[in-house]
């Protein structure tokens, strides 16, 4: 029974994404299709999401870049004692 679904479903969803590419050039979208459009927000919402992680860590790598470490700190009163 599995086989014989996805033999008849594969045609017909190749059809239904002909059809759907074929929509783009009457309804007037600039050439985009429903599907290329659902495409691109799907990649875009992935890409607005991994922006969060990266923010998070440039932010902490640029803190660490600027921040004296307490060891240098240390030396540096230890200079001045001098």
């Amino acid at each position: 029974m599995g086989r014989k679904v996805s033999y008849l479903l594969t045609p017909s969803l190749l059809v239904a994404t002909a059809a759907f590419a074929d929509t783009a050039e009457k309804t007037g979208t600039g050439g985009m299709s429903p599907l290329m459009l659902i495409f691109l927000v799907f990649v875009a919402v992935i890409v607005g999401i991994q922006l969060i992680p990266a923010m998070v860590i440039f932010g902490s790598l640029i803190a660490a870049v600027f921040k004296r470490s307490k060891k240098a700190t240390d030396t540096a009163t230890i200079n001045e004692q001098l």
